[in-house]
C-alpha cells in the first residue's frame, strides 16, 4: 500500500493529497479509511514514536502499525483533548473544545459528568454534546464534514464507538451526522464488555444490562467472538457493499478497544502470559493486539480488492491511555 498516512497515538491529523491510480470507477477521488483507538497510549505499540523503542514497546506485538508505518508517514508532535467526547466532537465538526465547549464525556441528557468541587465553579458546558440540528440546549450545532464528504458523492460508514451526543439528543445517532450505514454506534463512550458470551452487556431475554451494552451485534451473541473481532467483520461486510456502489467510501473504523473493562481476547491472552504478565497486564496487551489485528484485516481488504493505492488510512488515538504503575498492573480484572 502507497502513501498511506499514518498518525500519532492521541493527535488530530491532517490530510494531505494523495496520488491515485486509474481504475474502472468513475469517481478516482481516493477512499479515506479512519481507524480510530480508544484510550490507548502512545507506547502501547511495538511501533516507537520516539527516538528509541521503550521499555513498552518491546512488551507489545503490533505488527499492522509497523507494516502502516512502513508504507506512509508518522506524526509525533502534536495533541489532542483529555478525553474521548472534546476529541471525537472535535473530529466531527473541526472546532477545538474551546468552540465547541464540550469538555468532559457526555451521556445522559441535560447532566453533566463533571465531579462536584467545593473549590471549584464548574462551567456551564455543552454536556448534550453536538447536534446537526437546533432545539437542543448545552448542544454545539454544526454540519459535520462526513455530510460534505456524503453530500459530494462518498459512501460514508460508521463503525463502533460514536460518543459525541447525548442520549435522547440529535447527537446521539451517527446517521444524523451523514453516515448511511451505522454499526453499533450510539450515545455511549465504552462498553458493558467485550464477550459475546455475555452478548455484549445484554440479559438472555436480550434487554441491555446498562447504558453501556454494545448494540446491533446480536448476530454474533453467544459465538465466542470478541467484540474488536465483530466489528471487523462488520466493517469488512461494509467493505464488500460499498466496493459494489462503484464510488469513493469513507469509512471511521472507531473501536472501542482499548478502553475498560480490560477483558481477555483469548486469540492473543496466552501469549502474554508466557512472557511473564500477570493477568491484567496480558489482557491490556491483548486488547492491543487484537485492535492491530483488525487494522491488518482492513489492510488486507484493500489490497485484495485493489484499492491500496487509491485509499488514505489515518490511524490516530482518541486521548492518552492509562496509568501503568504497579498498582495498576496488579489489580485484579
Amino acid at each position: 500500500m502507497n502513501k498511506n498516512l499514518l498518525a500519532l497515538l492521541g493527535i488530530a491529523p491532517v490530510l494531505t493529497p494523495l496520488h491515485t491510480l486509474a481504475n474502472d470507477r468513475p469517481d478516482p477521488r481516493p477512499n479515506i479509511i479512519f481507524f480510530l483507538v480508544d484510550d490507548m497510549g502512545w507506547q502501547d505499540t511495538s511501533l516507537p514514536f520516539w527516538t528509541e523503542k521503550t521499555m513498552y514497546n518491546e512488551r507489545y506485538e503490533t505488527p499492522n502499525m509497523e507494516r502502516l508505518a512502513r508504507q506512509g508517514m508518522m506524526f509525533t508532535q502534536a495533541y489532542a483533548s483529555s478525553i474521548s467526547s472534546p476529541t471525537r466532537c472535535s473530529l466531527m465538526t473541526g472546532a477545538n473544545a474551546a468552540r465547541h465547549r464540550v469538555t468532559n464525556w457526555t451521556l445522559q441528557k441535560n447532566k453533566t459528568t463533571d465531579a462536584q468541587s467545593e473549590v471549584l465553579q464548574l462551567p456551564d458546558w455543552n454536556y448534550n454534546g453536538i447536534a446537526q440540528v437546533e432545539g437542543t440546549n448545552h448542544t454545539f450545532v454544526a454540519k459535520s464534514f462526513v455530510q460534505y464528504l456524503k453530500d459530494s458523492g462518498y459512501h460514508t460508514i460508521h463503525c463502533g464507538k460514536a460518543h459525541w451526543g447525548a442520549i435522547d439528543t440529535p447527537g446521539e445517532n451517527p446517521c444524523h451526522f451523514g453516515f448511511e450505514t451505522n454499526i453499533a454506534g450510539h450515545a455511549a463512550g465504552g462498553l458493558a464488555t467485550y464477550l459475546s458470551e455475555l452478548s455484549y452487556g445484554h440479559d438472555e431475554k436480550g434487554n441491555p444490562t446498562s447504558l453501556m451494552s454494545v448494540p446491533g451485534l446480536e448476530k454474533y451473541w453467544k459465538t465466542g467472538t470478541f467484540v474488536t473481532e465483530a466489528l471487523t467483520q462488520e466493517a469488512l461486510k461494509a467493505l464488500d457493499k460499498a466496493k459494489e456502489y462503484n464510488q469513493p467510501f469513507y469509512l471511521y473504523m472507531s473501536h472501542y478497544a482499548i478502553h475498560i473493562p480490560i477483558d481477555k481476547d483469548m486469540r492473543f491472552y496466552d501469549k502474554y502470559k508466557k512472557k511473564g504478565m500477570s493477568d491484567k497486564e496480558a489482557a491490556y496487551a491483548s486488547l492491543i493486539e487484537g485492535m492491530d489485528k483488525s487494522l491488518g484485516d482492513i489492510m488486507d481488504w484493500l489490497e485484495k480488492n485493489g484499492e491500496a493505492d487509491n485509499t488514505i488510512i489515518l490511524f490516530c488515538g482518541d486521548n492518552g491511555g492509562y496509568a501503568t504503575g504497579k498498582e495498576w498492573r496488579d489489580e485484579p480484572l
